[in-house]
């Protein structure tokens, strides 16, 4: 029971920092800030991703995630 328990921990805040850091990202492409600025966003976003999806995969779930200025 507690290995579930951590494991719900680390999605939901997995799921915090994905959803923080695709704002920021999002912010930064409207500031026009500088193509380094934004790179390392994206490339935050996507290792934030990848552990999600590892810690999902081991529960045999998946998570689509939808950029902030493409959700409805």
């Amino acid at each position: 029971m507690l290995e579930l328990e951590e494991w719900e921990l680390r999605v939901s805040r997995l799921i915090g920092l994905v959803a923080t850091t695709n704002q920021t990202l999002h912010m930064h492409r409207e500031s026009g800030d500088s193509w380094l600025m934004i790179k390392q966003y994206e490339e935050l976003l996507a290792e934030h991703q990848q552990e999600l999806d590892q810690l999902l995969k081991t529960h045999g779930l998946t998570l689509k995630v939808v950029p902030a200025d493409s959700a409805a």
